[in-house]
Formats: structure tokens, C-alpha cells, sequence
């Protein structure tokens, strides 16, 4: 086995269903790849962050085309009314950043730190399931922000 057949991490993906797409956009292009972790987050999203998240797997030597097609803007297949009406009702384009670092891979969801305070705390261990505020969280840094 030569290292160009030796299998990299390239990718890690907050929600299973981006993680999906990726893999589907890369297999569409012909480069095999696979997914970890994706069952483990489908159940238990909170596990998300300790585990890395859902990481997206391929061959050494596709390593550069998948990062480029992963890279590359998806053009929609149809312009009109519709899509114009739809992208003017949606959130702000620009991607938020992380403060600590400057990175862009972040997502938002439920927090992963204590950040929560002596009631919600209390409800947490009553309902046996903590009750926490959703945040962004920066896969390359680790830093939680609002």
C-alpha cells in the first residue's frame, strides 16, 4: 500500500446533513469517500464537538481535488422570481467568524460549555437533560461565542 492510497482526514462537519452534501458533491465528482462519526452525532448532537464532529475521509492523492470541489460555489440550477424572493428573505450571507482566531469553519448550535446559570442548571439535573443556550462554536479554535 503506497502513502497516495492511505486514507486522510479532510473535512469536519457540525451537522450530519452538511456532511452528506460534501460526500455527495465528491462522490458525484468520482472521489470515493466515506464518513465517521455521523451516526454518533445523528443521535447525540451535544457529542458533536468532543468528537470532532462528522469527518469527511478520502484518498491522499484526491486530497487536493476534493478540498477544490468542496471549495468551489455552488451555481443554483434555475434563476427567477422564486430564488430571487427567497434569497432576499434569508439571513445575512456573510459567514460569521470567530473572534479568538478568524476562522470561518464555525457553526451555531447548542452550547457545549457551562453556560448555563443556577435555574437552568437545576432544571438540567431535574429533567436529567441539560438545558442549555445555543452559541457558535469554532471547530478550529474551540472558542464559543454569541
Amino acid at each position: 500500500m503506497s502513502s497516495s492510497d492511505s486514507v486522510v482526514f479532510l473535512e469536519s462537519y457540525y451537522e450530519p446533513m452538511a456532511a452528506n452534501l460534501a460526500r455527495t458533491r465528491l462522490e458525484a465528482a468520482g472521489i470515493p469517500c466515506f464518513l465517521s462519526n455521523e451516526n454518533l452525532v445523528s443521535m447525540m448532537p451535544l457529542y458533536s464537538s468532543i468528537t470532532g464532529g462528522v469527518r469527511l475521509h478520502v484518498r491522499q492523492r484526491d486530497a487536493e481535488m476534493a478540498l477544490e470541489i468542496l471549495r468551489e460555489e455552488l451555481v443554483p440550477l434555475a434563476t427567477g422570481p422564486d430564488i430571487a424572493s427567497f434569497a432576499a428573505d434569508a439571513p445575512d450571507p456573510v459567514a460569521p467568524r470567530c473572534p479568538r482566531c478568524g476562522s470561518s469553519d464555525v457553526a451555531y448550535g447548542p452550547a457545549t460549555r457551562n453556560t448555563y446559570g443556577f435555574w437552568s442548571g437545576l432544571l438540567s439535573v431535574l429533567l436529567r437533560f441539560p438545558v442549555r443556550g445555543h452559541r457558535f462554536h469554532c471547530f478550529h479554535c474551540g472558542n464559543e461565542f454569541k
